[in-house]
């Protein structure tokens, strides 16, 4: 008879008095050794103890309960080694391959891909080619912000570098340069929703407004012209007001300046127009001069000065493809159906509202930039907090606008020498240009 059968008949009370006196010495003293060897915890010496009868253990029974209560212990032991074995390796899994995921997802991810287009085209002579792009959540919104609030700084490619826990390394390149003149890439990191560039300077936004529509001349319905009083300040005193202060000044100045200018050099100019213009006769007006690499600076508000430099390029920026939600935003950029250059004001207010649209939406990377970077046009739409993880800006009043009025340009930026900067500066329709070197 096995000793758990022993135990089952004394649980029973079937057991004789003998028996039974056998079974609960057995019992007490098994109990007084399981409490010393959790006291020592010397479970290695286990098995020699159990082999060794102890005093007074002679009996047959005794030792099949020692050998029951080794084995009982070791598999109790090896459950418990294999359990906390797993237990460790799952909180190492997780920490390694979950966690980061997981944190990743309370901030701003700039390699989450947005979109992937792969696409088949035939041209007039019956050659098929394909187009494929994927994009990144920092190219896209970058794309749209240098676009929106960066005259001459167009941006739309970014390499991410992802180490997890919210945490990124970005190289934000340009994939065209102007004549005789350098690519300017720039190298950052993202940290938990917050961007340091190492080199900021390239992607400040213009301070104030770029153009002469400020503060004091304000009434679209006027030319700058009629508005801005003559200059009333004597150089030799230095008594008097001068009523012209933006970037350029009255035109006599700005063409002083443009006249030092070197031949042959390429700059960014910021042209004010005399008037506010629609965009059809804007367009007529600077394609006499050039239909690229150009920035217009769109009214959004009943008065130019409300809402400073927001525009877009009449090129789309530039001439990459990216792949975004083309049924949501359809004229957000340039695709290859598109012609490169926007020629209509129905095109332009698609395209602007698309910009916007996207913007009101995907508000985390203005705001991030707005805030680490000086201030963008962004920073003035509400007076909310500049940077918030739930709440957003509500541009529905500058898309209405747009929609009502159309796209009204009061100034623009262009890329030019000295010569054409010198033509639109006597064109009628301009009141000045400033001039700045191209970034």
């Amino acid at each position: 008879m096995t000793f758990r059968e022993l135990l089952n008949l004394y649980r029973s009370g079937e057991l004789g008095p003998e028996q039974t006196r056998e079974v609960e010495e057995a019992i007490d003293r098994e109990d007084a050794l399981l409490e010393y060897l959790s006291e020592r915890d010397a479970l290695p010496e286990l098995e020699e103890r159990a082999d060794a009868a102890p005093n007074n253990a002679d009996s047959e029974t005794e030792k099949k309960f020692h050998r029951e209560l080794k084995r009982s212990i070791r598999r109790a032991f090896v459950k418990l080694g294999v359990t906390v074995g797993a237990v460790l390796l799952a909180i190492l899994l997780l920490a390694q391959f979950v966690l980061p995921q997981v944190i990743d997802r309370f901030y701003y991810d700039p390699g989450q891909i947005t979109a992937e287009i792969h696409e088949e085209h035939e041209d007039s002579r019956g050659t098929t080619y394909v187009t494929d792009a994927q994009t990144n959540r920092m190219t896209l919104d970058m794309a749209v912000y240098s676009e929106l609030f960066l005259p001459g700084v167009y941006r739309d490619n970014v390499r991410v570098v992802e180490h997890g826990y919210g945490e990124y390394d970005v190289i934000i390149t340009q994939n065209v340069a102007y004549v005789g003149m350098p690519a300017v890439d720039v190298a950052g990191h993202i940290s938990k929703g917050r961007l340091l560039l190492y080199d900021a300077n390239l992607f400040k936004a213009p301070v104030g407004n770029a153009f002469e529509w400020g503060l004091n001349f304000p009434d679209p319905a006027l030319s700058l012209s009629e508005q801005i009083p003559a200059k009333e300040y004597d150089e030799e005193t230095g008594v008097g007001t001068i009523h012209a202060v933006g970037m350029a000044g009255y035109p006599e100045e700005a063409r002083e300046n443009l006249e030092a200018l070197e031949d042959g050099k390429l700059y960014g100019g910021f042209v004010s127009l005399d008037r506010v213009m629609a965009y059809d006769d804007f367009y007529a007006f600077i394609s006499k001069f050039q239909d690229q690499h150009i920035w217009c600076a769109v009214q959004l508000a009943e008065k130019p000065s409300y809402l400073a430099n927001w525009g877009f390029g009449i090129d789309y920026g530039g001439a990459n493809i990216l792949a975004w939600d083309r049924d949501k935003y359809p004229m957000l950029k340039r695709s290859d159906d598109d012609p490169f250059v926007i020629t209509d004001g129905e095109t332009a207010k698609a395209h602007m509202r698309d910009l916007l649209r996207y913007l009101d939406d995907h508000p985390w990377f203005a705001e991030m930039m707005s805030r680490d970077y000086g201030a963008s046009g962004y920073t003035a739409v509400t007076d909310r907090p500049a940077f918030g993880l739930v709440e957003e800006r509500d541009l529905t009043p500058l898309i209405e606008y747009l929609d009502e009025h159309g796209v009204q340009v009061y100034g623009f930026w262009i890329m030019a020498d000295k010569e054409t900067l010198l033509q639109l500066q006597d064109s009628p329709e301009v009141y000045s240009v400033a001039v700045q070197p191209l970034r």
